[in-house]
C-alpha cells in the first residue's frame, strides 16, 4: 500500500456572497457632471463674472453637452434632488450589505482568529501526516 503525498491549500469555506449591486447604483458622477455643465458660466452671459473656465486636461476638453438646455436657477433644486435620490438610494443599498455595521478592527480581528485557525489545522494536518508515515514505516498500516 503506497502513500500519497499531499499538501494542504487554504480553502475558501465562506458564506455565500450577496449578488453585486449594478455600477449604476454608484454612477453619480456623470449625472453631477452633466448637471454642472449646463450651469452657464460664460462671461458673455454673466456680466458679474470676470472668470473664464478652461478644462484642465485635453480629455475634459473633448467633453461636451452639446445637446443640453442650460439650467435654469428656478430648476436647480429639483435637478440636485434628482442627484440626491439617487445618492439616497446608493447609502440604502450599502446598507443592506451583509456586516456593513461591524467596524474594521473587527473583521481585522475576525481575520486574525480565522488565520489562527487554519494555522492551527494545518499543523493538525502535518501532524496527522507524520504519524501515518511512520505508522508505514513500521509496517502496521
Amino acid at each position: 500500500m503506497a502513500i500519497t503525498s499531499f499538501t494542504t491549500t487554504s480553502a475558501s469555506f465562506s458564506a455565500p456572497q450577496p449578488p453585486l449591486l449594478p455600477t449604476q447604483t454608484f454612477d453619480i458622477l456623470p449625472a453631477l457632471h452633466e448637471l454642472l455643465s449646463r450651469i452657464d458660466h460664460s462671461p458673455a452671459t454673466d456680466p458679474t463674472s470676470s472668470l473664464t473656465l478652461l478644462p484642465s486636461t485635453p480629455a475634459e476638453a473633448e467633453i461636451t453637452y452639446t445637446d443640453l438646455r442650460p439650467l435654469e436657477p428656478k430648476d436647480l433644486p429639483r435637478e440636485v434632488g434628482e442627484i440626491k435620490a439617487k445618492i439616497r438610494k446608493a447609502l440604502r443599498e450599502i446598507e443592506k450589505l451583509p456586516d456593513i455595521e461591524r467596524t474594521v478592527d473587527e473583521q481585522e480581528d475576525e481575520i486574525a482568529e480565522l488565520e489562527a485557525r487554519i494555522g492551527r489545522q494545518k499543523a493538525e494536518l502535518r501532524r496527522l501526516g507524520d504519524v501515518g508515515r511512520e505508522l508505514m514505516e513500521r509496517g502496521g498500516g
